[in-house]
């Protein structure tokens, strides 16, 4: 029978280990949150990063080779897009207890310090701790971050469950020839998409899953070209207890049968890779500009989107050759996304420009909203002026019209008798109220007005994407997330999406003018035929002699631009005007907007607006 006095000293032990895990408990949490503080692992940045493509820029160099940037592109996958047989041989080959280990494997651990005194020394990181080094804390072989990447690992565990987490994984390790991610590598090896049935070239077998799986350990020696990654894949296969049915001992023997089974990536079929090119560019601009040339190597994350890179670049296959056919040989096109402010697909060189020509009238259009009380009612004259008298497109006019009929029909005499009245000044001041780098300058008040001079087409785009978001962005288009030092992983620079200061006369601006702009997709608008939700506003622009065409379209999703140049307006044949371009937008806008209606337009209630 237990006495009094040994109860109190069973009793205080207890206590005493009690205490002893708690406060090992607490140093655990005050460790890692510490550990995740410093490298500013949060949910969102988590989720953020893959997301996106990776770019990794050295600079200088390659502020002056951008085409040597090394690059990784990737489509998300969901979960449940993911077949088993290919999440099962990625746990098989990388991390087997990965739903009951709490992000570290002890016993793993071990096994790959023993290893390193033998010939196949292997490493020791969970699932978990790969997606800590490829988010966080980078691949530099330095025994401190080891501790590091343990510490994010058990963060990870905290805030994401185990189906979230392995989701993570399929999108992004590095798989070689410039794809992360099972999409992109599937895509690019074998011409399959998990996610799109239309684009599938072949069924999808557990051959070709073993192979993804191992690439993931060497992705430069050992993906699907290499024929190391055959015997590889089906060892592993084996390893399953299934039967190899292409990679049989004879074929992944053969130093040649990766020509076959990886036929695709031997093809010249286009790569996600090749698309990447003017976003790229631009970041390495952007980054150049912000930067100099202080030596470093940073990681990139940008705005930039293969799924809508392709939806604009499918859409330009399917739409563009009649308008090149008629002369219209040079493309620019921005795809901006209306919360973010970024760029998520882009066909343009930085710095492009265009001659914008009536896309200007919006602009103008707000000054006389803004300071001059003027609304979508209000009385313009569209008769001849001036001499050479100024025309419209179609030789009409139609006498006293009101405001908004002027903008959807684009009639010209209203807005040079507006740029006359109120000048160039009382534009650019509401300009700058909107934060926008676009100014009337350097040119007559007609050609101001009509947009007859070339123009940055960031500039522009940058004010239409503030007139979209009703000014919850005003410094678009933007291309980077964010830029790491690749040494310390520490942010060297961010871009965020900055909304204006209140200005309640800019906002009945903006409002009444995403009123007018809807009428432009109507019956009698110039880009009629550009509606594929009710509300899609837009602006289209010729250029004098008909050298360039071009349409703005916002919808509270996103803005587009396409703008079609003739370099040698004697091979005009025929001269086309802005409408030519509504089948391309719309095909775009369709693919971009995947079905879904974003919304109203409109911008009298904040609660409407696009937030930042």
């Amino acid at each position: 029978m237990m006495t009094g006095e040994r109860k109190s000293r069973i009793k205080l032990v207890a206590l005493v280990v009690l205490l002893v895990l708690a406060g090992a408990t607490t140093s655990l949490v005050v460790w890692v949150d510490a550990v995740a503080a410093r490298y500013g692992a949060t949910v969102a940045t988590t989720r953020e990063r893959v997301r996106s493509n990776r770019l990794i820029v050295d600079l200088p160099e390659h502020g002056a080779k951008p085409w040597d940037a090394p690059i990784e592109e990737m489509v998300y996958l969901r979960y449940d897009q993911v077949p088993k047989i290919m999440r099962q041989a990625i746990l098989r080959s990388e991390d087997s207890w990965f739903f009951y280990h709490p992000g570290f494997n002890p016993v793993a651990i071990g096994k790959a310090i023993l290893s390193q005194f033998g010939t196949d020394p292997r490493g020791g990181s969970t699932i978990t701790q790969q997606i800590a080094k490829q988010l966080y804390v980078g691949s530099q072989r330095v025994f401190a971050r080891k501790f590091d990447e343990l510490a994010i690992a058990i963060w990870l565990e905290w805030h994401f469950s185990k189906r979230e987490l392995l989701e993570f994984y399929f999108n992004i390790p590095f798989m070689g020839h410039n794809t992360k991610g099972l999409e992109a590598a599937a895509r690019y090896y074998f011409g399959y998409s998990f996610k799109d049935p239309s684009t599938r070239e072949t069924g999808f077998t557990p051959d070709m899953a073993a192979s993804l799986a191992v690439t993931i350990k060497n992705p430069t020696g050992g993906n699907p070209t290499k024929p190391r990654n055959l015997w590889e894949a089906r060892r592993l296969l084996l390893q399953m207890r299934l039967k190899p049915v292409v990679l049989t001992a004879q074929t992944a023997a053969d130093p040649n049968f990766s020509r076959r089974f990886a036929a695709h990536a031997f093809s010249n079929a286009n790569r996600l890779s090749d698309r990447f090119g003017s976003a790229r560019d631009l970041a390495i601009a952007t980054l150049t500009r912000k930067l100099g040339t202080q030596p470093i190597s940073l990681d990139v994350v940008t705005d930039y989107s293969s799924e809508v890179q392709l939806d604009l670049e499918t859409a330009i296959a399917d739409q563009y050759p009649p308008i090149e056919q008629a002369g219209y040989d040079r493309l620019t096109a921005m795809v901006v996304n209306n919360r973010t402010g970024g760029i998520e697909g882009i066909v343009a060189t930085p710095g492009a420009t265009i001659y914008p020509g009536s896309t200007v009238k919006p602009l103008l259009t707000l000054c006389a909203l803004v300071d001059h009380g003027w609304g979508a009612q209000t009385t313009v004259l569209d008769t001849p002026l001036g001499q050479p008298p100024v025309r419209n497109e179609d030789g009409r006019y139609l006498g006293r019209t009101p405001l908004e009929t002027a903008l959807a029909m684009s009639r010209n005499p209203p807005f040079v008798r507006m740029m006359e009245t109120f000048g160039a000044p009382c534009a650019n001041n509401v300009l700058a109220r909107m934060g926008a780098t676009f100014r009337f300058q350097g040119a007559p008040s007609r050609s101001m007005a009509l947009g007859a001079a070339p123009v940055d087409a960031a500039a522009l785009l940058n004010a239409y994407v503030t007139i979209a978001s009703c000014g919850a962005v005003s410094n678009a288009p933007l291309i980077i997330k964010e830029a790491r030092d690749r040494r310390t992983q520490k942010v060297v620079m961010r871009q965020k999406a900055r909304p204006l200061a209140e200005d309640n006369a800019l906002r009945y601006g903006l409002d009444v003018l995403q009123t007018m702009l809807l009428k432009t997709t109507g019956p009698e608008g110039t880009a009629s035929g550009s509606r594929f939700i009710p509300d899609i506003a837009a602006k289209t622009g010729t250029s004098d002699g008909n050298r360039q065409i071009t349409l703005i379209t916002f919808t509270r999703a996103y803005t587009l631009l396409v703008s079609a140049e003739a370099s040698d307006l004697m091979k005009l044949d025929p001269p086309l005007t802005s409408q030519a371009l509504v089948p391309l937008v719309r095909e775009v806008n369709t693919k971009i907007h995947d079905g879904k209606d974003p919304g109203p337009l409109g911008c009298k209630n904040p609660a409407t607006a696009v937030s930042p």
